[in-house]
């Protein structure tokens, strides 16, 4: 019989330890299944988690997708703002951080609409048949080729019948009908002077047409304090003054139409001596009258015919 302490079989260390120490008794079958049965649901927990997340993480791919192509869609379907080319046909003036100068040829400008425009000079604009002069330190922004967005400043419209133009400011719309007027805007107030035609003024406090003027006469609307007024003035008030220092000149060759085209730029009544209008359509012009200011454009054609010209009391009388 071997003796268990034979060097073949050596005393284990642990045997002292595990002497007088009894065996651990088996669970019970029915203690066995409650602890596999929550093994297994745990475990079946745990894979119906991991089949979920395996199935939101496409999801969310293709949802990050989708909305990166909406993205880009709606970027692409946006319409950029629309670039306008009016004509600078005189003046200087600053588009953002460049400037353009006009003085002889026009000279188109690319302008994004609403992009802020300061006048460093008196300025003037051809776009559609409308004739728009802008005064010195205007500030303003082209929204379409017929209507203008004014912050401050002065600006002058001539649209004669041919064209419709709009005048846009924080106080109230100008709206022509066939027509010459100033728009103000300064300080509180919005002021708007007719020469020619009707316009009408929309503010908040409603829609205001003014009445028709009549000869030598103006029409004034001024808007302040949530109210419009109306009155009459001389149409050679000095408030006309400033766009003649931004003239579109003349061209012609008939003495007595372009003299009439003067007078209406001065807001003047044209009169003739007896017999010079007769003697005057006889006559030819030779000569180049653009560019010229009106007083200046009288003198050089009266001139040319052998004419004078007196002013006085807005009426401006031809003789010999």
């Amino acid at each position: 019989m071997n003796d268990e302490h034979s060097p073949e079989h050596p005393e284990d260390p642990f045997d002292g330890l595990l002497k007088g120490v009894d065996r651990r008794p088996r669970p019970s079958e029915a203690a066995r299944e409650r602890a596999f049965a929550a093994v297994e649901e745990e475990w079946d927990a745990l894979q119906t988690r991991r089949a979920r997340r395996r199935r939101l993480v496409p999801s969310l791919a293709a949802a990050a997708t989708l909305l990166v192509g909406l993205i880009g869609l709606v970027t692409l379907q946006q319409p950029a703002a629309p670039t306008l080319q009016p004509l600078l046909a005189h003046g200087h003036v600053r588009v953002g951080e460049t400037d353009y100068r006009a003085s002889g040829a026009p000279v188109s400008v690319e302008v994004a609409a609403d992009a802020p425009i300061r006048a460093l000079g008196p300025s003037r604009w051809a776009s559609g048949g409308v004739d728009l002069r802008v005064d010195a330190g205007a500030r303003f922004a082209w929204r379409s080729p017929d209507t203008i967005v004014l912050d401050t400043g002065r600006v002058y419209v001539a649209t004669d019948g041919g064209a419709t133009f709009s005048v846009a400011t924080d106080r109230g719309v100008v709206m022509d009908i066939g027509t010459r007027f100033l728009v103000e805007r300064r300080d509180e107030v919005l002021e708007v002077a007719v020469r020619e035609g009707v316009v009408e003024l929309a503010t908040p406090a409603g829609v205001r047409r003014t009445a028709p003027v009549e000869p030598g006469a103006a029409r004034v609307l001024i808007a302040r304090d949530g109210r419009v007024e109306e009155r009459t003035e001389p149409a050679a008030h000095a408030r006309w003054n400033w766009i003649h220092t931004a003239p579109k000149g003349y061209v012609g060759r008939n003495p007595v139409a372009m003299l009439r085209e003067i007078a209406r730029d001065l807001g003047r009544e044209l009169r003739f001596a007896p017999g010079v209008e007769a003697a005057l359509q006889a006559e030819e012009l030779d000569g180049d009258y653009r560019g010229l200011a009106p007083w200046a454009a009288l003198g050089h054609v009266t001139a040319a015919v052998g004419a004078q010209w007196r002013e006085q009391d807005g009426v401006i009388t031809v003789v010999f």
